[in-house]
């Protein structure tokens, strides 16, 4: 019996050994993580009305290849700078303009979090949470013949202000294999801008537009 218990014992310590083990097995210090993968922003988008009581400005959602690395400061907090090609957005009315083509964008949005990744964490299952700053650089704006018809011109040109705003972010790493894990992650960034539009070189007329999307991102992640 006392040789059972011996071994009882032995066996109980063994496992919360090895239970120890596995849960400090996690994303370390000194990690560098690198993430890529399919990277869909959806726009939660609302504006000004534009030229008509009502008229509204939409933006399109679209998809793209995104990508980021983690630098691991500690063994809970980590540095992330998120990048992605750049995304082309369809731009369209809304309300009393429904239906009505205005041109199309495109921009990047690098972005810088803070990441903080809780001691539940083993090698097999990482959530991460984030806070950062977002920084959306649009360009190649483009204005539709819709547009020009309406305005009786054809030099007319569509500019978008680039934007600063505050990024939120969970997501999660399982292992796949050594090193490699399947990853998901969801942001919300606050992304706001003032969209001008000019005709023969003057303002014509301008409009607030709140962007705001959600981003969702699936693909792998690499540990180095």
């Amino acid at each position: 019996m006392k040789n059972l218990l011996k071994t009882s014992v032995a066996l109980a310590v063994g496992s919360i050994l090895s239970i120890s083990a596995v849960e400090a097995a996690g994303h370390k210090e000194g990690d560098f993580i690198l993430r890529v993968g399919a990277a869909h922003i959806s726009p939660n988008d609302d504006s000004a009305d534009l030229l008509v009581p009502n008229g509204k400005v939409g933006v399109d959602s679209a998809t793209g290849l995104g990508f980021s690395g983690t630098w691991m400061l500690s063994d809970n907090w980590g540095f992330e700078v998120l990048a992605a090609l750049p995304f082309k957005h369809d731009i369209v009315g809304e309300g009393a303009l429904s239906g009505v083509p205005i041109g199309s964008t495109k921009h990047l949005p690098p972005t810088f979090s803070f990441q903080y990744y809780p001691d539940v964490q083993s090698d097999s299952f990482i959530p991460y949470f984030g806070v950062g700053v977002n920084y959306t650089k649009f360009f190649s704006e483009e204005v539709s013949s819709a547009v020009r018809t309406t305005l009786g011109s054809n030099d007319v040109e569509l500019e978008l202000d680039d934007s600063f705003g505050i990024a939120a972010q969970m997501g999660a790493d399982w292992k796949v294999g050594d090193d490699l894990y399947f990853n998901t992650a969801l942001w919300y960034m606050q992304i706001e801008t003032e969209a001008a539009v000019r005709v023969n070189g003057a303002v014509a007329t301008t409009v607030d537009v709140d962007i705001n999307p959600w981003v969702a991102m699936v693909g792998l992640s690499w540990k180095f």
